[in-house]
């Protein structure tokens, strides 16, 4: 049996750039970070043993430096952190920025602001600040006919993780109901690598297996374009979930990491399968 990783498999840019970001502030003096530092609980809780807590408001800490995680936040939390004293270290992506450098633009230019995306992200929550909560947030294309833009200028931004097939689908349908459309295609550049990755990957081999968070919806699309490859497809979050019977028959395993996932843990999965098919092999 042959275990392939995906070529695009682990932590994305603005993931990895955050997660050094607070190794290297967490050398130089204690802090928090404003929710879970990213959707990986094995990262999460290695900090936690660090005593880098995760919190949800300013209040929630007791600690002079606050990490600010790679969704980022609205302009306000900044205001109120000076305020209050706080340091605040700044981890927003650089792609998360240009959606609300994007979404504050239309706004400006006088067009009417909706964010395709789900409303509780936190990065669209951080988007939303930005345009001073005044857009529509729509994460399907039915949505759009509940909107009062009949003939409006309707400018439209998209979280970077979202998926590619539905931000077209909602587009079309407001291009049916708006006087004049602006679209800006602010999805991250490596959403696509990893789930053209993971296609490519989970129509080649068997089984495949999309190591992430439960909680991570990039991790949950590869999870869903694997599937729909053909491939038995399993989600987990660690080596120690996966179940022998799952390569049974199978001459090839894929095998993704989400963009919350260390490489490390991917290579750690790789290595279990091994050692499962030498245990299998000496029995």
């Amino acid at each position: 049996m042959r275990v392939r990783v995906a070529r695009v498999s682990g932590f994305c840019f603005g993931v990895e750039r955050v997660v050094q970001l607070t190794e290297r502030a967490l050398t130089r003096g204690p802090l928090d970070t404003l929710g879970p530092i990213i959707h990986n609980p094995a990262v999460v809780k290695s900090f936690e043993n660090r005593g880098v807590k995760p919190v949800s408001s300013l209040e929630e800490t007791e600690k002079k430096t606050l990490v600010v995680r790679a969704h980022g936040v609205p302009p306000d939390f900044y205001r109120e952190a000076r305020q209050k004293g706080v340091a605040l270290l700044d981890g927003t992506c650089p792609f998360v920025k240009d959606v609300q450098k994007a979404a504050r633009k239309l706004q400006d230019e006088g067009y009417e602001v909706v964010i395709v995306g789900k409303k509780d992200h936190p990065e669209v929550r951080g988007v939303l600040g930005y345009v001073q909560g005044k857009a529509s947030v729509i994460s399907s294309p039915e949505e759009v006919q509940s909107l009062p833009l009949q003939n409006q200028k309707v400018g439209v931004v998209v979280q970077t993780t979202f998926r590619m097939d539905t931000f077209t689908e909602c587009v079309i349908e407001l291009m049916k109901m708006a006087k004049e459309i602006r679209v800006m295609n602010t999805r991250c550049s490596d959403t696509d690598e990893r789930q053209a990755a993971a296609v490519e990957l989970a129509s080649r081999v068997e089984v495949m297996i999309v190591v992430g968070g439960k909680d991570s919806s990039n991790t949950r699309k590869l999870y869903e374009l694997s599937q729909k490859q053909g491939a038995r497809a399993y989600h987990i979050e660690s080596p120690e979930e996966i179940q022998p019977q799952w390569f049974t028959g199978a001459n090839e395993v894929g095998v993704i990491g989400g963009a919350s996932t260390p490489h490390s843990i991917v290579q750690q999965v790789v290595e279990y399968i091994q050692r499962l098919q030498a245990e299998d092999f000496n029995e």
